[in-house]
Formats: structure tokens, sequence, C-alpha cells
């Protein structure tokens, strides 16, 4: 078996310097060398061998998946959907019942050696599992692999079943591998919980990984693709003719959740919480330049502003907390998710319940909440402060449909927006503000923009396809400009499905 691969002093070169962009400010958002965020968060092996172990002098075990290799006569053997192991009893490897799983589209095994107690001392966790390209990324990002190195042969890694595997450290000898036979579309993934025991590397050079297909053909990694490109359109609603600017970033901003995005613009400034990770952009109203990725204490996913030209950010568990843009202004407990009123003065602390929410005040280098409830809500989805009213979307209490409910500052329910007259109704509102002519709504589940009369009366929707030119977005969130345009952040998957994309409308005539 090929035991780690040791890293030249020129490739660890290019590795540090992919880390260094992708952990000092990342000035690549597009995602081209290294994901978005602390892309090495929890791999701190990142630019080493990952540690041999037992005999160095094995022979290699270089099977190609889908081929037959040799396991030993003397070792138990386990055959599994899309790979088999052999192992030792007499070593203490056990593999109950219990542990085992298999199926059309793939299984797994956990193989133990126990302690004297009977308790889990040693294990070897093998899963294979057919799965889509975008899943198997979606892996290597949450590990924190930056999948350019991986592709380009410089991230840590390691031959298992005939495959490169990527390695993450998880500390104390604690290693997972991933890997995928792009050829049948099928991932795996392998853990260990102490690669320096010599049981370890010894049970991995008898793993063989068996899946056979040879059809599938994965996309293109996010820095082959094609990036969206979209133009300027309009679409009549009612007597109003919304028109949707795209805003092009000079580089592209990939994403891996498709709901977690928010966004602030202040005057030639745009802000963008992606994936928990906060980027400011300069804006000139017709494009976006990435200009530095602001670090945050933690995983936030409301982005708001604040007093003195501050952003707030929230999340539920996470202290409420201040930035201007170029330092850390303040960080304060109590608040859940908290949605700021416009002057930054006060907000809204909601979570899950309507009767739940608390109105919080910032006094004196404080922040003080009391109780703000909304009673005619039962399970809250968004909540908008604007000039004039707080909107919340939500379920009913009366009968569970979503609704946009309209209060004034004192929390009395002015108006109850829904749906079409024909009972359509609404899917998710993630984002609502009163205009001069009435009100208007994001719906992310309808994918559509939504407008009402002053008076409630509904008057339409336009479609994302009609609109935006997109083909299937998740409308997240929105913010109003100074000349009284919306600035609308969604994420759409790239037509050659090589990417999940960060996209920003500039939408006006309502």
């Amino acid at each position: 078996m090929k035991y780690i691969k040791k890293v030249l002093a020129l490739v660890l070169a290019a590795l540090m310097l992919i880390s260094m962009a992708a952990c000092g400010g990342n000035s690549d958002p597009a995602g081209e060398t290294a994901a978005p965020a602390a892309s090495n968060a929890g791999n701190k092996s990142s630019a080493v061998s990952v540690p041999k172990a037992g005999n160095e002098a094995a022979g290699e075990k270089e099977s190609a998946p889908g081929s037959v290799a040799e396991i030993d006569e003397d070792m138990s053997i386990h055959e599994n959907t899309f790979f088999t192991v052999g192992y030792k009893e007499e070593d203490g490897w056990t593999l109950a019942e219990d542990d085992i799983a298999a199926y059309d589209g793939g299984g797994y095994a956990y193989l133990r050696i126990l302690d004297e107690d009977g308790y889990t001392g040693l294990l070897v966790y093998i899963e294979a599992y057919e799965e889509s390209a975008s899943s198997f990324r979606k892996t290597l990002y949450d590990n924190g692999v930056d999948m350019k190195a991986y592709v380009d042969g410089i991230w840590i890694s390691e031959t298992i079943g005939g495959l490169q595997m990527a390695a993450v450290d998880k500390e104390d000898g604690e290693w997972y591998f991933f890997g995928r036979d792009e050829a049948a579309g099928v991932s795996y993934t392998v853990h260990v919980t102490d690669w320096e025991n010599p049981n370890v590397p010894a049970l991995i050079e008898n793993i063989i990984f068996t899946a056979s297909g040879t059809d599938n053909i994965d996309p293109p990694w996010p820095w082959e693709g094609e990036p969206f490109s979209g133009s300027t359109l309009s679409q009549m609603v009612g007597t109003y003719n919304l028109t949707a600017q795209f805003l092009p970033m000079e580089e592209p901003l990939i994403t891996y959740e498709t709901f977690a995005h928010d966004v602030v613009v202040m005057e030639d400034k745009v802000y963008l919480l992606s994936d928990c990770a906060l980027y400011q952009y300069a804006y000139d109203n017709e494009s976006l330049t990435f200009v530095k990725e602001i670090e945050l204490p933690g995983e936030y996913e409301i982005l708001e502003k604040g007093a003195d030209g501050n952003l707030v950010l929230s999340r539920f568990m996470e202290p409420v907390f201040g930035h201007d843009g170029d330092s850390a202004q303040f960080s304060y407990e109590g608040p859940d998710k908290f949605t700021v009123a416009p002057g930054g003065t006060w907000g809204i602390s909601w979570f899950v319940s309507g009767e739940d929410c608390e109105l919080y005040a910032f006094q004196n280098s404080t922040l003080s909440g009391s109780p703000f409830p909304f009673a005619e809500v039962d399970t809250i989805s968004q909540v908008c402060i604007d000039s004039n009213y707080i909107l919340v979307s939500g379920s009913s209490k009366e009968d569970n449909e979503h609704y946009l409910f309209v209060y004034d500052y004192s929390g009395e329910l002015q108006l109850q927006l829904g749906g079409e007259p024909d009972g359509f109704g609404l899917g998710s509102i993630t984002y609502a503000t009163s205009t001069p002519n009435g009100f208007l709504a994001l719906d992310g589940n309808m994918r559509e923009v939504v407008l009402w009369s002053a008076d409630g009366t509904w008057i339409g929707a336009a479609d994302d396809g009609d609109l935006f030119g997109t083909s299937y977005p998740w409308i997240a969130a929105a913010d109003m400009a100074d000349d009284g345009s919306i600035l609308i952040v969604m994420s759409e998957e790239r037509a050659d499905e090589s990417a999940d994309e960060v996209l920003v409308f500039k939408l006006s005539g309502f």
C-alpha cells in the first residue's frame, strides 16, 4: 500500500500559498483556489504528511476501483455494496451484525477492536454510496478540503482501495478520508480513530473498492465551469414595470449553502453574508468588485444595517455582533435572530414562535429587551422592519397557512397579506417592505416577487425566470438602497452544474 505522499518543498510552497489565500482575507471569493471562509478549519496538517504507521515496508495494493485484488486467505472477508474488506479476527477486529448495512445504492461497515470493558477502542468505518458530484463536493467543503489543491494533487492524501482520497486530520490520531469513483458516480468515506495503531494500516491495505460503473460523467469543477451570465430584464405586474438588473461580480462567488445568504447596501459599498462568511464589495450601480473578507468571531446568518454605519450580525445561539467594516464594535448576549429597525437604535429578536419575540433597544452601551409578541403568528420564518412597519412572515395560528403580517411599531396588526384571490398561497417570504404604492415581498419558495396595493389587495407576481433570467434560484434576502431600489441576493445552480453561485440583482419599478 502506498502510505501518505511526502510533498516536496515546491509543492508545499504552492499549498501554503493556497492556504494563505483561503485564511488571510480570501481574495478569491470565486472559490477558484479555496472555499470561502476557513477552508482549512479542522485540518491542522494540511501541509504535512499523514503519519506513517505500522509496517512501512508492506507491499502496495494499487488495484483500481472495480478490479479484484487478493486478500490474505487467513482473513475474514466482508463484501458490501461497492467495497470489500479483509480483517483478522485474531488481531481483535469485530464486525457485528448491527454495524453493517448494504443496499442497492451503497452501504457501510464499522470494524472495531473492543477494549477490556467491551467499548470501542479502535474503529475503522467504511462507507460507499452513490451520490451527485455536488453532494461529494459539499462533503469536501464541510470538512475544510481545498478542492483545487485536492484536484491538483497537492492536498494531503492517501491511496485507499485504488483511489486517491483527500485526508482530513481531526486531531488525536483521528482521520477522515474522502474519495470518489467518478465513472461510477460513487463516493467513499473512510474514518479511523487511531491512525498510528499498526492494526489500522494493516486493515486499510485490505480495503478494495468495487464500484464498476463507467458511464457517469461529473460536471466541471467550480473553477472550470461557466459562471452565470445575466442581463437587464423587465416584467409587468399589474400596472408596474418591474426591472431587474444583474450585477456581475469581478469574480463569481461560489456557495455550498442554498439558503445562507444576506445583503446590506450602504452607498457605494455592498456587504454579502454567504456561507457564514462576510464579504465587502465596491458598488457602482453596475457591478460588484471584491474588496475584502471581514473576519467574524462566529457563524452568522442575518446581516442588518445598524446605527452609525455599523453592520449588525446575528444567529441563534450567537451573540449579536457589530462591525463597521474595518473593526469589531460590540458584542451582546441575549437576542436570537435579530432584525434591526432603520436608524439602528432598536430591533426585534425572534426565532420560532410569534409569542416569544422580544424588542431590544441599544441604550448607553447596553442592549436591553422586553416581550413583544405577535399574537396572530404561530411559526415565524422572517422578520423585516422598514420605516413604517414591522413585517412578519410565517404561519397563521388560525389556519396554519403562510402569510405576511403587517404590524405598526406598537405591535398592532394592520394587514394580513396572502396569495392570489383564487386562494393560491405564499410559499416562504424571505424579504418584505412597504413601497410608495403598497407592499413588496420576495417569495423564496415560489421564486417570485409579489406586489400588493396599500390596502392589501393582491396585485400580482413576477416569476424568477421572467424577471431575473434564472432557472430555479433560492431568493434569499434583499436590502433597500438610498435611491429606493432593492438589491436582491439569491443562489442559483449554474447551467453546467459546476457549482451553485451567489447572484445579486438591482430591482426597481415598484
